[in-house]
């Protein structure tokens, strides 16, 4: 016989199975498991006459995964039953269900046998479980439901606009996912939100258990900005370039402006063998910007700014998350006159 029992739900109800120990040995304390609401348990070690029905009841508080534990000192074939709240076998696949010897576990810390017995989709309500042993025998019942809080990949996210994130949900099933302005980021049935134009909005995501999970979404436009350097930062008789902003042109090329210090005496008049590398989220290059000589006079102790293009026909990718991109600047400074 097959039980749709899940390797998540055996390890939870088996991780906190071993404290049956203490029951099996005279004991009266139980504790419950992280991560499982206990619907039933057995206060004590019960026994059980062959063929007279043990009927108790349990409420299930969601449609989350049940799990139906019976501990026993040795395995035995029984008949477990799900009924309605009015007394009715519950419409479902394989009820009731006919367990034989084969299908328990040996849980050597417990020195005793188990049998976990695994429901999913189940409505929330008022149930009852019914269980006939073939042969007198003491035993422990357990009716457990995973207690998992449903979770959302990201509960908050900047997105670049014109490009995508994937949001996703662990702990139940995706319902629909809704954004508060789709002027703003839209979503799809799978969760992949898009920036639409700057700004910031909510994407929900509703569980089938009703759950409302959030995420704040701000969608930034698609533009470069880094650190703006001054001759302070620099050593004395020390220059620097450093790309601060940079974005698309009407025409998709690729625009960027560079502050120039210098810190010392007199000027600098120019940079030579000046190279721009551009790379995108992913550290591949989609543009340089070379020039053997680029002329520019900064005074001492002063900045200027430049601007370089690359034009769109030199681009790699015409699209691509520029605010995620990295620039690298490489020169020498020449000229200098105290």
């Amino acid at each position: 016989m097959k039980t749709n029992v899940t390797k998540r739900i055996v390890t939870l109800v088996l991780a906190f199975a071993v404290v049956f120990t203490a029951v099996f040995a005279g004991g009266t304390s139980v504790e419950a498991a992280e991560n499982v609401q206990t619907l039933y348990i057995s206060s004590a070690l019960e026994n059980a006459t062959a063929g007279s029905e043990i009927k108790v009841p349990f409420t299930a508080a969601s449609n989350k995964e049940l799990a139906i534990t019976v501990l026993a000192p040795a395995a035995t074939n029984m008949q477990i039953s799900i009924y309605d709240s009015t007394g009715k076998l519950e419409a479902m696949n394989q009820n009731p269900v006919s367990v034989v010897t084969s299908d328990w576990m040996y849980v050597e810390k417990l020195q005793g046998y188990a049998f976990i017995y695994s429901l999913k989709g189940f409505s929330s309500g008022d149930y009852s479980c019914g269980i006939t042993f073939s042969s007198d025998t003491q035993y422990i019942l357990e009716i457990d439901q995973l207690n998992e809080n449903a979770k959302i990949s990201n509960t908050k996210a900047i997105i670049t606009k014109g490009f995508t994130k994937k949001l996703s949900v662990t702990g139940a099933k995706v319902k629909s996912w809704k954004s508060k302005n789709e002027k703003i980021a839209k979503v799809d049935k799978n969760g992949k939100v898009t920036g639409v134009k700057a700004g910031k909005t909510t994407v929900y995501a509703v569980t089938e258990d009703g759950q409302n999970l959030i995420c704040q979404v701000e969608v930034k436009e698609n533009k470069y900005t880094d650190k703006v350097i001054a001759s302070s930062d620099l050593g004395y008789k020390e220059w620097g370039i450093n790309v601060y902003k940079a974005s698309f042109d009407k025409s998709g090329n690729l625009v960027m402006t560079a502050r120039v210090a210098y810190n010392g005496s007199g000027r600098m008049a120019c940079m030579k063998n000046v190279k721009i590398t551009v790379k995108d989220e992913n550290g591949k290059t989609v543009g340089v910007y070379k020039t053997s000589r680029k002329n520019v006079t900064v005074l001492g102790y002063s900045t200027k700014d430049v601007k370089f293009v690359i034009k769109k026909s030199a681009l790699k990718k015409k699209k691509f998350d520029l605010r995620n991109s990295s620039i690298v600047e490489d020169a020498t400074g020449h000229g200098y006159n105290n």
